[in-house]
């Protein structure tokens, strides 16, 4: 049973240079009309209860209080056996009256889009914030009872220093109360700003040291990496992303979101106007066998604990080594697979090297549907 559930805010005040994800400027009328198309689909779903909940975005919180109100009210439904509640919001649209809202309705859990402290690269970014603003609003969220906030930082901007993403990390490790810190590569997608604008990447190894700094500065502060791109204080690992990485089921609603169940997986139109006409008009991709494998190894060994060999056999019915017996000895010679009784994982150097690892599964002719 899909106990997990993500659903797409598509609005913005601002459009940030960097993003390609699906999303519109946000205007009152048409956040209304998508509300009523929202209410649509969960009643098409019919979802069961859930036990992890995430809305994201787009920006959540640029949504007006009384939709805020109206959105979380649909939900209720399915989330009152909720163990985690997250909303995504930016710095400056989080007001107290919408985390009211938030608490009253037992979001537990708020994702900051703060990706950068630094005053050049928030400009060349659109972003508004300063590292005041972050730090009073994460002790306004304290303040409303809500105790687990994760943030967002971005690394490999463009004219972003390594000094520079040192003196951002010591700020948000040693000023910040937060749980959970989630790191992104820079990606330059060619529909965003940037990539119109024909930036390219920072230099590689710049970037892979900016990584490695992050790994060393984030342990010493007690943050665990539990992820590629993943860091939380004991206790504080997102539920909900674990959900993808384990290659659990989830939902997905509204406008461009993404969902997957046992046979496959599906996206909802990223047309609005669509959207708000004609429903999901979800694309539904069929996996055979073959494919999903390999997709729950990739998905299971971005997590340091990695793939789990009994959630792997209850969900193919065949042991992961009668499968990929050779591949994984072959990677576990290299140095770069681990393995027990339990479960099969990287070492640091295959942490390092993941894609390189992955590419022989995937050109793996064991497995068979």
């Amino acid at each position: 049973m899909c106990k997990a559930a993500y659903l797409h805010v598509p609005f913005c005040q601002d459009i940030c240079a960097y993003c390609d994800f699906f999303r519109c400027r946000y205007h009152v009328g048409l956040a209304e009309k998508w509300l009523a198309a929202i209410a649509k689909e969960l009643t098409i779903k019919k979802l069961s209860p859930l036990t992890t909940m995430y809305i994201g975005g787009g920006t959540p919180s640029a949504l007006q209080p009384q939709q805020l109100e109206t959105l979380l009210s649909l939900l209720v439904p399915y989330t009152k056996e909720v163990n985690e509640y997250t909303i995504e919001a930016n710095v400056e649209s989080l007001t107290d009256e919408k985390l009211d809202i938030c608490q009253r309705y037992g979001v537990n859990r708020i994702s900051l889009g703060v990706q950068s402290l630094q005053p050049s690269l928030l400009n060349q970014m659109h972003r508004h914030h300063t590292s005041e603003d972050v730090l009073a609003c994460i002790k306004r969220i304290h303040a409303h009872g809500i105790h687990n906030i994760s943030i967002d930082m971005i690394y490999g901007l463009p004219k972003q220093s390594l000094a520079m993403w040192e003196e951002d990390l010591h700020t948000i490790v040693s000023s910040f109360p937060i749980q959970h810190i989630s790191l992104y590569g820079l990606t330059i997608e060619p529909h965003s700003e940037f990539g119109r604008q024909g930036i390219q990447n920072i230099d590689e190894d710049i970037e892979a040291d900016m990584y490695d700094l992050a790994i060393t500065l984030l342990q010493q502060y007690g943050f665990q990496q539990y992820e590629i791109s993943n860091f939380a204080k004991p206790k504080y690992a997102s539920l909900h992303n674990q959900v993808y990485w384990r290659y659990e089921d989830f939902y997905g609603i509204g406008c461009g979101a993404s969902g997957k169940d046992k046979r496959g997986r599906y996206e909802n139109t990223r047309n609005l106007e669509t959207y708000l006409q004609q429903g999901a008009s979800s694309v539904y991709e069929k996996l055979d066998t073959k494919a999903q494998m390999f997709e729950m190894i990739m998905m299971s060994l971005r997590m340091k604990q990695g793939i789990s060999r009994q959630a792997f056999f209850e969900r193919f019915g065949k042991d992961i080594s009668e499968v990929y017996g050779s591949i994984i000895e072959k990677q576990k010679e290299k140095g770069l697979l681990l393995v027990d009784e339990e479960k099969i994982w990287a070492s640091e150097r295959g942490f390092h090297l993941l894609n390189d690892v992955l590419v022989e599964f995937l050109g793996d002719d064991e497995a068979h549907g």
